[in-house]
């Protein structure tokens, strides 16, 4: 980083003004533009010459973006006729190459494409600065006379008008004047075609990084926005493309992507240190940004990839930054790699989400498995828990701790949620045909509280099977959620509806008296990583004990998941627990076999 930072001091100040300039256009590693390759065809007709050029000078290279004739790339910057157009900001004649001190020697004048005559008029940006030069050659020498020196001059003008249009329309972005993700796209599309043009000529991009960096993160732009207005919001914005373009100036071309996200493209032989360049500028990420004279702290997140010059890899690149930006944003981190793991289960994670709407309108996609409940005072089983369960078409069974979890955070709860309601009361009804009267209990999420008409559903669902609703049990995870008052409402609204509330997982939450004495609850359900170890830790044997006690004494139902031995089922009896679920009992069962499974237990009871 510090040989980075002397070599930027060594550049004259104007000299970075001007690669800053050239770099902006995004013309440098692109592919071929049309309306440059019809003015370089209209200068070799007009001056009869062997080849026309538009001619890019970089820091250490020269870049030919359109030609007409024979190719003409210097190797370096220095041996480039243009250089020396640029350098003089003036058109620049050289009759006799052979002649001339500074040409005699340069191989392309001793060999290919033998150039013997230059005519280069300087491509300038409307900041004054020369980017480059439209030029002409010929194989023989040759005068140019003060017309054709103004006919070049005035084509050069008009291809740099052509180089500004191309970069203004569309992929600008009104805000910044920054190139925005539309150019980003057509620069990494125009690497792509470069590569597939030709793999082993010394043009072939090599491999780029490419960081996205979210600053300020969503929540603070919207605090920014909202609390000290768009004018202040948007003038942040822009000073922060600022500062990433000064930070970043000859390593790297900078992106305003959308809102207060920013994209950086690494230049070519940059991108083995670009990474640790970015991490290194966290101090002066860090630093206030100013807007409307008003400093502002910024967090911000970024994510990195390092990308190959291949097609795909380039063209998926924008998509790996975000999802290792997502990642930095998760952990709390200021940057983050690209991991494909991560990359891997994001990815699956959004099909399942994009999935979850086929499965529950396809008859193969959603099922409910029902969990016999064993009501230890009679022997026999009264009821069962619903259970959501998932064969994905393609990727098997799906695990409800993976997918429940994604759809809570979505907008998909309520379709859910719906579906598993209706599902469970039919199954109710065609159960209740066959002679069999079970209350059953269904899973509500936090979510579905928030859903002001989530009792009238209920109520309908009710009616529309035909199901008393003292035969159902709403269970919800216990937690601070429900000291909401518009959630209690809610809850008290089921209780007076008939149904019954209980708490699930209760004893690793939020338990405690002044909590439970405001929720209208009527069962708690003893969480199974509790009852499970109750043969072997007498450390959980004394914690379950006190929580029986504990819901004993609020007059709750008590019933008891997780039950795997006939130990631990005897242990729960003798200390009053009410109902009891577990692998020891029955696993979750299809409809059919549940039924048969509690007709044999009613049977055997009888005998």
């Amino acid at each position: 980083m510090a040989e980075a930072n002397a070599h930027a001091l060594a550049v004259p100040e104007e000299e970075l003004q001007r690669l800053a300039a050239l770099h902006s256009l995004h013309l440098l590693d692109s592919g071929a533009s049309e309306d440059l390759d019809n003015i370089t065809r209209l200068c070799a007709g007009i001056f009869g010459v062997t080849g026309a050029y538009v001619s890019l000078i970089d820091a250490e290279r020269q870049w030919v973006k359109s030609q007409s004739g024979p190719d003409m790339c210097a190797p370096s910057r220095e041996q480039s006729f243009c250089h020396y157009t640029v350098a003089q900001r003036a058109v620049m004649v050289v009759e006799d190459a052979a002649a001339d001190p500074r040409f005699a020697d340069n191989p392309m004048v001793t060999g290919a494409p033998h150039i013997r005559f230059y005519a280069g008029a300087p491509l300038i940006t409307p900041d004054g600065h020369a980017i480059g030069a439209l030029c002409v050659t010929a194989t023989e020498a040759r005068s140019f006379t003060p017309a054709q020196r103004r006919q070049l001059q005035q084509l050069a003008a008009l291809a740099m008008s052509q180089m500004l249009l191309r970069r203004a329309v569309g992929r600008v972005d009104a805000l910044t004047g920054m190139p925005n993700k539309y150019q980003l796209q057509e620069d990494l599309e125009a690497l792509a075609r470069l590569r597939a043009a030709d793999d082993d000529t010394a043009a072939t991009p090599g491999p780029r990084t490419l960081a996205y960096i979210d600053m300020p993160d969503a929540n603070t732009a919207f605090e920014i926005a909202s609390v000290l207005g768009m004018r202040v919001y948007d003038d942040l914005v822009r000073n922060v493309g600022a500062r990433l373009q000064q930070m970043t100036a000859g390593r790297a071309d900078v992106y305003h992507v959308t809102d207060a996200r920013f994209a950086l493209l690494s230049h070519e032989g940059h991108e083995r240190d670009f990474a640790q360049q970015l991490r290194e500028l966290t101090p002066a990420l860090e630093q206030p940004v100013h807007s409307m004279t008003l400093p502002l702290n910024l967090p911000s997140y970024g994510g990195i990839v390092r990308v190959e010059a291949q097609r795909e890899a380039l063209l998926d690149a924008p998509r790996k930054a975000v999802a290792a930006l997502h990642e930095a944003f998760t952990r709390q981190r200021r940057w983050a790699d690209y991991d494909a793991d991560a990359d891997v289960r994001h990815q699956r994670s959004f099909r399942l989400l994009n999935d979850i709407p086929e499965a529950i309108q396809s008859e193969h996609g959603f099922q409910l498995a029902y969990q016999p409940k064993l009501d230890l005072k009679t022997d026999a089983y009264h009821g069962a828990e619903a259970l959501l369960r998932w064969q994905h078409r393609e990727l098997g069974a799906i695990s409800p701790a993976e997918f429940i979890p994604l759809v809570e955070r979505t907008a998909l709860i309520r379709p859910v949620s719906d579906w598993v309601i209706t599902a469970a009361l039919k199954q109710m009804a065609a159960w209740r045909g066959e002679g069999m009267h079970l209350k059953l209990a269904i899973n509500l999420s936090a979510p579905n509280f928030e859903e002001g008409d989530i009792v009238k559903r209920l109520e309908r669902a009710c009616i529309e099977a035909d199901i008393a609703p003292a035969m159902v049990e709403i269970e919800c995870t216990e937690g601070l959620w429900m000291q909401s008052p518009a959630v209690l409402k809610m809850l008290h609204e089921i209780r007076a509806l008939g149904m019954g509330l209980a708490l699930d997982d209760f004893g690793t939450g939020y338990s405690n008296f002044a909590y439970l004495q405001q929720v209208p609850a009527s069962v708690v359900k003893i969480d199974q990583s509790l009852i499970r170890n109750l043969d072997v830790s007498p450390r959980d044997r004394r914690i379950v004990q006190s929580l029986i006690a504990l819901a004993k004494e609020l007059d709750y139902r008590i019933v008891a998941e997780g039950v795997e031995t006939a130990q631990t089922l005897q242990m729960i009896r003798d200390w009053g627990v009410d109902e009891a679920q577990g692998y020891y009992l029955a696993r979750p069962l299809a409809p059919a076999a549940f039924a048969s499974h509690v007709r044999s237990a009613a049977t055997t009871m009888l005998q």
